[in-house]
């Protein structure tokens, strides 16, 4: 059950994505595990405004810096298991937030990104071989970007991040549906923000809306989230698997996290 690199997407922003892997991450480390979390998210990076307090200095390199073949694959990860002291180690690979960088990643062209693609290979071996990662996690951009399609490629297993919105539901599908070689045998659903936190379904009634979602997409439905308010509200820079462990929300990720290594 190690050496797996597990791609978090959705078809849209605002659907929790990065909030979910990041604290996945934090999880999965929390258990022990050796986990090095990327973020392939170049056009709205948030990872290092997430991590900014516990991190405090602004790296040298940057995912970026990598892909563009300005640093080596460990130059531009941070560790911070020690800060948060984990169990396993957690490392970051943070994306350049800066706006020029992110013009810069728009513009590239598809030969970079077929180039990009072996670097994302050339890093999942050398995390697993010469780090010792048992779990890479990557946050990509929402849609069908190239540098999301190279995370999920690359992938082993996948996670696509969606609310019960029709619309946003319509559009997994339609992705799902138009990259099935890609998707297929190694996908998962999480659904967030399914109904209010006040207004909690019956477990029944969960699993028969689980059910559907997974004949409708051929994907099993690994989690259902309730929106919780206070996580609406609250300073995004939270990592509540360390500031709120027993928070509901933290207790379905738990959950996740543990069909996510069942499906390995």
């Amino acid at each position: 059950m190690t050496g797996k690199a597990i791609s978090f997407n959705s078809s849209r922003g605002g659907t929790g994505k990065t909030i979910m892997a990041v604290n996945l991450a934090a999880l999965f480390a929390n258990e022990g595990r050796n986990v090095i979390l990327i973020e392939l998210d170049f056009r709205a990076p948030s990872i290092f405004h997430i991590f900014k307090e516990a991190v405090k200095e602004t790296p040298t390199y940057w995912v970026n810096d990598y892909l563009n073949s300005r640093c080596k694959p460990g130059d531009f990860l941070i560790d911070v298991h020690n800060i948060f002291n984990t169990k396993g180690k957690l490392s970051l690979g943070c994306a350049n937030p800066s706006i020029y960088a992110i013009e810069d990643m728009v513009r590239k062209s598809r030969l970079w990104e077929a180039n990009a693609l072996k670097k994302l290979f050339n890093l999942k071996d050398f995390s697993f071989s010469n780090l010792g990662a048992d779990i890479c996690i990557y946050d990509t951009s929402p849609g069908i970007q190239y540098s999301s399609l190279n995370a999920i490629i690359s992938s082993d297993l996948i996670v696509f991040v969606s609310s019960s919105d029709s619309i946003e539901l319509e559009g997994v599908g339609s992705i799902l549906k138009e990259f099935d070689d890609v998707f297929r045998n190694k996908t998962f659903i999480v659904l967030n923000k399914v109904f209010p936190e006040t207004d909690c379904w019956s477990n029944d009634k969960d699993k028969e809306y689980a059910r559907q979602i997974s004949k409708d997409f051929k994907v099993p439905v690994i989690g259902l989230i309730p929106c919780y308010c206070d996580i609406l509200k609250a300073n995004r820079n939270q990592l509540l698997t360390f500031t709120k462990p027993n928070h509901p929300f933290v207790m379905k990720l738990e959950e996740i996290s543990q069909k996510i290594v069942s499906g390995w």
